[in-house]
């Protein structure tokens, strides 16, 4: 019994975690913070006409309820005409007010920001790509933001459609093959938000996570500088695992290459997670992914390398490990 309610409280945590990472309620972005405005005006008039509609119908139950000695029909009432105009009346006020704030903030939510921070997102299955051009820097998965400069996303997808939402920050915007969409929002806060595909897009669509880290402008501006300089060889026998193994398909340059196969590991040790949201970024799981990425993501293209022995493999995760700009550690950011 004792068993049974333990696991239910987990089971309870979890799902409280995971209703906070995809809770909207939290605005930290100027994209919620339109949406959020509407939210108390939806609400108010929602309750008074709930409470206009169950009050008028409880009280009609109780004045017209049949009563000891009532025989044959109650005086019957054909009609009000002032009392239906005004009932049309106000009903047809609120639709208006609530076209006209709603109207407002899709508006100020589409509309362009100009000197936006401009970054690349481009959708694979199942992972998510973001360079920006004029940064000359690019990172998979891990989507690194400044808080208070404004950011427009160009939004695509090399396969098939995809769906990016981050409802900590900003709405949804499909990538599509061949097509641009773009998503326009400034990050308030600094933390850790959480990303997802939200489009049925195969057989790890549920897997296809992402992170956003939104770091205070300066530290932002002193990261881009550091990881623009080459990546540290931390291990130069996991470098050459890496040559033999991995090169064919993963870059560490941290910018855009002629052709993407995989994804850019040129920031893999300032990751918070794995395979592309799934798991937390320790060793036992870069090694777990390197051995069979497809006991971890089904679907996936990676292939597994289980051949590697284990000396090249704690070699190679050293080396991935310390391709990273030091200083700076994102898993102790809030978490939203």
């Amino acid at each position: 019994m004792r068993k049974g309610i333990a696991a239910l409280s987990l089971l309870g945590l979890g799902l409280a975690q995971e209703a906070h990472r995809v809770a909207i309620t939290h605005p930290g972005g100027s994209y919620n913070q339109e949406v959020a405005f509407l939210w108390p005006w939806v609400y108010f008039f929602s309750v008074v006409i709930f409470a206009v509609v169950a009050g008028a119908l409880a009280y009609v139950t109780w004045k017209f309820r049949a009563r000891p000695g009532d025989e044959g029909e109650p005086p019957q009432i054909h009609g009000n005409d002032r009392l239906e105009v005004v009932w049309t009346l106000i009903p047809l006020a609120i639709v208006f007010v609530l076209f006209g704030l709603t109207a407002k903030a899709l508006i100020q939510v589409n509309r362009p920001i100009p000197g936006a921070l401009k970054v690349e997102v481009t959708g694979y299955q199942f992972w998510w790509d973001f360079h920006y051009p004029s940064l000359g820097l690019r990172n998979s998965n891990e989507l690194i933001l400044p808080a208070g400069v404004p950011v427009e996303l160009e939004i695509t997808s090399k396969d098939v459609i995809h769906s990016f939402w981050v409802p900590g920050l900003a709405g949804k915007r499909d990538a599509i093959p061949g097509q641009t969409t773009r998503l326009s929002f400034e990050p308030k806060e600094p933390g850790l938000y959480y990303g997802f595909c939200a489009e049925l897009c195969g057989a790890s669509h549920a897997r296809m996570l992402f992170r956003v880290v939104v770091l205070p402008k300066e530290e932002f501006d002193r990261f881009v500088e550091q990881a623009k300089a080459a990546p540290p060889v931390a291990d130069e026998r996991g470098q050459q695992v890496f040559q033999q193994n991995c090169a064919a398909c993963h870059g560490v340059a941290r910018s855009m290459p002629p052709a993407v196969i995989g994804p850019d590991l040129g920031l893999m040790g300032n990751r918070t997670s794995l395979a592309a949201g799934i798991v937390e970024n320790t060793p036992e799981n870069l090694k777990a992914w390197i051995k069979d990425p497809l006991a971890m993501k089904p679907g996936s293209k990676m292939p597994g390398f289980p051949q590697l022995s284990e000396e090249d493999l704690e070699a190679l995760v050293r080396y991935l490990e310390g391709l990273k700009v030091e200083g700076f550690d994102f898993k102790a950011l809030p978490k939203f």
